[in-house]
């Protein structure tokens, strides 16, 4: 009997899962790993998540993150140029062969790799690695299908993997992007951008204001720089201290600095100065417990943060997005009326002020978040990828 059951264990089909992609920013590796945390209950899938940088030359990987990061903290002007210049379909007939070669060529290693693993389904969630593999479809070379997440509500020309089997969008208005730049509907599922399945589990907002020792019956606002603790985060504390008193003692602030331990030294020594009720932390693994006590949260319009507030049907309020992919994220929302643009500092303030007098926008706004939010897309792409 026991040699039975072990013949038909040796018979179970495992399937295959590589998950690429590569790290230009926290956000295309969460969304990776959250599409592998919803498969790892399947005992008939092998995965792996790599970074696709890991298998390049070592100059490509320290320069790829770097470049990307210094233009958009230091010269996001330029890096709006650049996105949306590179996005000229007249211009990408001529670039998308060039940067195919470029990619190719710097990303060898990652090639013998998948030709090695021969993974039955390959989903990437950045556009480096879904490049590659597309080529690798293109010459007959990798006989596996290939899953592109599009990581943002519209995507780039760099996005347009054209031998992928399918894309994953974000939105219906995502698909018809997608539509537009000659990708063919049917391949094209909107089933989200992924993010970790708690961000879909309701832990109850009063039992976490106690857990994080906040004070019940305030308008809760979160403010968030991202991982590195980035934005003009202080300034933003200063004015809201300069509030009218009705409005300051109505209203309590979460800051979560990231990894900038200046920003929480600075903060922490403010609080002593300033008359405002505020709690400050560092980098925090539980930032779905922060957004669930949350009613309005300022950020940026990166993708995964989007989703992760989308899925807490968090109201957003965004600071100076980024010209390119943030700008068009942003507009995404804002034209669904689930978020709030400011251009400066004195906009977030008003905006603040205005959110907290007149509550029944924040209703309305967690209303219209129902039109975007795939609060299960982690687990309804495992699901896809699992099916073919």
């Amino acid at each position: 009997m026991n040699k039975l059951v072990q013949g038909l264990a040796l018979n179970i089909y495992i399937m295959k899962i590589l998950i690429a992609h590569a790290y230009a920013g926290i956000g295309h590796k969460k969304a990776a790993e959250a599409i592998a945390k919803a498969l790892a209950g399947f005992k008939d899938c092998d995965v792996e998540v790599v970074d696709a940088l890991d298998y390049t030359n070592a100059l490509f990987k320290f320069s790829y993150p770097r470049v990307y990061l210094f233009l958009i903290n230091r010269a996001p002007f330029l890096w709006g140029a650049l996105y949306y210049f590179l996005d000229l379909k007249v211009i990408d007939v001529f670039v998308a062969p060039l940067r195919r070669v470029f990619h190719n060529l710097q990303a060898c290693r990652f090639i013998r790799f998948v030709l090695e693993k021969k993974p039955d389904v390959v989903i990437c969630t950045h556009f480096l690695p879904a490049e590659v593999v597309s080529g690798l479809k293109r010459k007959g070379d990798f006989k596996g299908k290939l899953v592109t997440v599009v990581t943002d509500f519209l995507a780039h020309s760099f996005w347009l993997a054209r031998c992928s089997d399918y894309f994953i969008g974000a939105i219906d208005r995502t698909k018809k992007d997608l539509a537009r730049r000659g990708i063919k509907e049917e391949t094209v599922k909107v089933l989200g951008i992924p993010c970790d399945s708690v961000f879909s589990i309701s832990k109850g907002r009063d039992q976490l204001i106690e857990k994080l020792g906040l004070g019940q019956g305030f308008f809760n606002l979160l403010i968030m720089g991202g991982g590195f603790g980035t934005g003009p985060v202080k300034e933003i504390v200063n004015s809201i201290s300069n509030l009218k008193k009705d409005i300051r003692v109505r209203l309590q602030i979460m800051v979560i600095c990231g990894r900038n331990k200046k920003l929480l030294d600075d903060l922490n020594r403010a609080m002593l100065e300033l008359d405002v009720k505020m709690s400050v932390f560092g980098f925090m693994d539980n930032v779905d417990e922060f957004m669930e006590a949350s009613d309005c949260i300022v950020t940026k319009s990166g993708g995964l943060t989007v989703s992760e507030s989308l899925s807490k049907k968090l109201p957003m309020i965004i600071i100076k997005p980024i010209p390119g992919q943030e700008t068009r994220n942003c507009n995404i929302l804002t034209g669904y009326g689930t978020a709030l643009r400011a251009n400066s500092v004195n906009q977030v303030i008003e905006h603040v002020k205005d959110l907290v007098s007149y509550p029944e926008k924040i209703i309305g706004m967690k209303a219209r978040i129902n039109l975007l939010s795939y609060p299960d897309a982690a687990r309804d792409i495992a699901n896809f990828a699992r099916d073919l």
